[in-house]
């Protein structure tokens, strides 16, 4: 089922409740029960089904025909000598800075025109990999096969046939060398392995006709407009969000305090130069490829634009439109509704935002809440998870249970009022120019969707942070900055927008604070204009006791769902924390990876391709977060190795070798693969290393790890102090077992806690498997 992306859709039983009928499909599927309307005398075993199916008509929406630029064909020796002998500066200083960024694109565009091939694409009806030979072999092929319908001429058959031979055998090449070229390209260009497999599956393509507000659109540019319009649905009113605010400096501004921004061109060239040659272009049609070839000229006359901009603050408006692409999420693709917008904004306005975020966030550092994870250096989903985790099963082992309620808002990014982001940004210390270059920033930004190379009208965006963009996601965690006042009797902890408060409940009481906890973040959204979606909103205890602490927590009025499963930041908590439900969540997202790798991996060759995809989509699903997860029973451990078992086996089927389970640990080593289970050591090793040397900024971590300082010598001294605990999940929290393994371990491999590298540590530990 798996190997095939299959899943089984019946769920009805036979007269003695048992089902013998299976329904096997990859798409969805209703199966209902037709025993009150039989074709056939009803069989007791295997009673009547009515199977609905769906079988949508798709037709793919055609590419219109644009023109393309050749960029790595470009002369850019003449190009750099153009630039380089340009007098920037004079033809900048009697321009406004609209007009001088203007001048610059003018000029550039020039240049590209002239030196920079191009050609005309048009739709293209053969498969990528066919080669122009072969296109010519197929249509003179076809130009005989008319010929011969038409006349009845004997050699127009032959010669027909004579092409029909050639073209197999040419297609069969072309094809052979087409994935060949994949394949040995796989670890330097993974996207041309994706586009061969979209290529082959089709599911990047637009269908020709969409709906939307019961309205259906049939042409390109109707159903650019339609998605324009969709996601413009989703920001607040323009009335109330337009950027109208007073620069005088606050009383209540904090100790930070950053006024301007330098910018060098020696900065911008290392910018330009370390961009990723495959980067498209944004609104401006300035290529990845076109700036890194450049660089080192064109830096000066883009680091003048960024110094004018910044003293002026101002933003010149190009830098702040972004072209739009739909991609779908979930549900039919005829429904406008059911796709999500990416962002794609000019390269140099990135590399521009990408010199505020490193001395933004310089000066900004210490005044963001350790209770935010998200967007921030040294914090992420697992340092999140683990705080939680420890806090859960540090209350669960004395007997107390916690109630965590989740939270969700919707559309939090594109919701945040302008005005209202100008004043937290000058409260957290961001003044002078700087706030005005903000100010300009976020106002008057503008989006184009764009679908197989059409082009929607230009709408303005009236609210939110720049999706897309390096200084959104920071804009958004300083907005939310000071939610945390809201929490007087409670725990919060965020990632972005992924919000969780819990606090220990003994009585009801506690339960009563947490609900005004929860009163008080409802008046914050109020104010601060947050839609939070009370429906979608959760409460969970996590407690082992028999008689629970049973409250009805509301928010916004509406009484919070209790749930026995979460999922949070892509980790399945039970209420507990067994931590089985994960477990076979990801069992089952490894093992559907893993048949989509061994359906898509028949035409390649080599075995280290075999790996680098089972690493990349396999593996991959079965170790993320293992710090909070990591199994105690052997059972679950198992479970989870044979996903990798099974890899190996289909290795040594493609390598005409011989599968034995009892040695699958040599047949690890041969292939050099380390054991899952060794492989979430390693992790949980290298994540307390990090916690130690202060690479994860997170104080309460660090706090929790206890270094022990003896006062005599003994026989087993280990470093870190491991704490009583009277239960196993306790002890197999991370830092219990961390610190546990450390103290094992430190010895035998000579790891220094402070100073040792998450390499070191991952090459002694293998070192250790592989010698062993």
């Amino acid at each position: 089922m798996n190997i095939l992306g299959f899943k089984q859709y019946n769920g009805i039983k036979n007269a003695f409740r048992r089902t013998l009928d299976l329904v096997f499909c990859n798409d969805i599927v209703c199966v209902s029960d037709s025993t009150k309307d039989p074709l056939v005398p009803i069989d007791l075993h295997h009673g009547a089904l009515a199977i609905d199916l769906q079988f949508a008509d798709f037709t793919p929406l055609t590419r219109a025909p644009y023109v393309q630029h050749i960029f790595s064909r470009g002369d850019y020796d003449s190009i750099n000598a153009e630039i380089s002998g340009n007098l920037w500066q004079k033809e900048f200083s009697s321009r406004s800075l609209q007009d001088a960024v203007e001048y610059f694109y003018t000029f550039i565009n020039s240049l590209i025109e002239k030196y920079i091939p191009s050609k005309l694409i048009t739709a293209e009806r053969f498969p990528v990999w066919y080669s122009s030979a072969l296109k010519k072999c197929i249509k003179e092929k076809y130009k005989f096969l008319r010929k011969f319908k038409n006349y009845g001429n004997r050699s127009d058959e032959e010669s027909f046939k004579l092409l029909r031979d050639r073209v197999k055998t040419l297609e069969q090449s072309c094809y052979r060398n087409y994935v060949n070229s994949v394949e040995n390209a796989l670890r330097d260009n993974p996207k041309k392995f994706w586009s061969f497999i979209k290529a082959k599956s089709k599911t990047n393509v637009m269908p020709s006709s969409l709906s939307y507000c019961n309205s259906v659109f049939y042409t390109g540019d109707s159903i650019c407009n339609a998605f324009s319009d969709y996601f413009a649905s989703n920001f607040l009113n323009s009335s109330s969000s337009s950027p109208n605010f007073n620069f005088s400096t606050p009383e209540d501004q904090t100790v930070s305090d950053i006024a301007s921004i330098s910018v060098d061109a020696k900065e911008v060239a290392k910018l330009l130069l370390g961009l990723d040659p495959s980067k498209s272009a944004g609104p401006d049609f300035l290529p990845a490829r076109f700036l890194i070839n450049c660089a080192e000229t064109i830096a000066i006359p883009i680091s003048l634009l960024f110094k004018r901009s910044l003293a002026e603050g101002i933003v010149p408006n190009i830098w702040k439109r972004a072209f739009i692409t739909p991609v779908h999420k979930k549900g039919s693709r005829a429904d406008v509704t059911n796709y999500r917008p990416i962002s794609k904004l000019c390269i140099v306005s990135k590399v521009f935002e990408k010199i505020v975020y490193s001395q933004l966030y310089s000066a900004l550092q210490q005044s963001f809440t350790v209770s935010q994870h998200g967007f921030l250096k040294g914090r992420s989903t697992v340092s999140n998870l683990v705080l939680l985790n420890s806090y859960l099963t540090e209350a669960m082992d004395s007997g107390s249970q916690v109630d965590v309620v989740y939270t969700d808002y919707s559309k939090a990014f594109d919701r945040i009022q302008h005005n209202l982001l100008l004043r937290k940004l000058q409260r957290i210390g961001i003044s002078g120019d700087l706030l005005r270059w903000f100010s300009s920033y976020i106002d008057n930004r503008s989006q184009a969707v764009v679908v197989n190379n059409y082009l929607s009208g230009w709408v303005t965006v009236p609210s939110g942070v720049p999706q897309g963009s390096l200084l959104g996601p920071l804009l958004f965690v300083i907005f939310v900055n000071d939610i945390e006042h809201c929490f007087h009797s409670s725990h919060l902890l965020c990632f972005a927008d992924d919000m969780k408060i819990f606090a220990t409940i003994t009585s009801e009481a506690d339960a009563v604070l947490l609900q005004e906890d929860l009163a008080r973040l409802s008046d914050y959204c109020v104010e601060n204009h947050l839609d939070l979606n009370a429906s979608k909103c959760s409460v969970v205890t996590f407690s082992r006791k028999r008689i629970l602490v049973s409250f009805d927590y509301k928010l916004k009025g509406v009484n919070l769902q209790r749930e026995s499963i979460i999922r949070d930041l892509g980790v399945c908590h039970d209420s507990k924390l067994l931590f089985d439900t994960h477990i076979n969540y990801i069992i089952s997202k490894a093992s559907k990876a893993l048949g989509f790798v061994m359906r898509n991996s028949k035409d390649f060759t080599q075995i280290k391709t075999l790996k680098i995809l089972y690493c990349a989509l396999v593996r991959s699903n079965l170790e993320y977060a293992s710090q909070v997860w990591n199994p105690r029973y052997q059972t679950y451990i198992s479970r989870i190795e044979n996903i990798q078992k099974r890899f190996i086996k289909y290795v040594c089927f493609r390598n005409n070798e011989r599968y034995d389970s009892s040695q699958y640990l040599d047949f690890c080593k041969k292939h050099h693969l380390l054991p899952l289970e060794i492989r979430r050591e390693i992790a949980d090793m290298m994540f307390l290393l990090r916690i130690s040397s202060g690479s994860i900024d997170c104080p309460e971590l660090l706090s929790q790890v206890g270094l022990r300082a003896p006062t005599k010598p003994l026989r087993y001294n280990p470093l870190i102090y491991l704490p009583p605990s009277s239960s196993n999940y306790r002890q197999n929290t991370f830092i219990w077992r961390a610190s546990n393994n450390f103290n094992m371990l430190s010895k035998k491999l000579n790891l220094d806690l402070f100073n040792t590298s998450n390499a070191s540590v991952k090459r002694l530990m293998g070192q250790l498997f592989f010698n062993g």
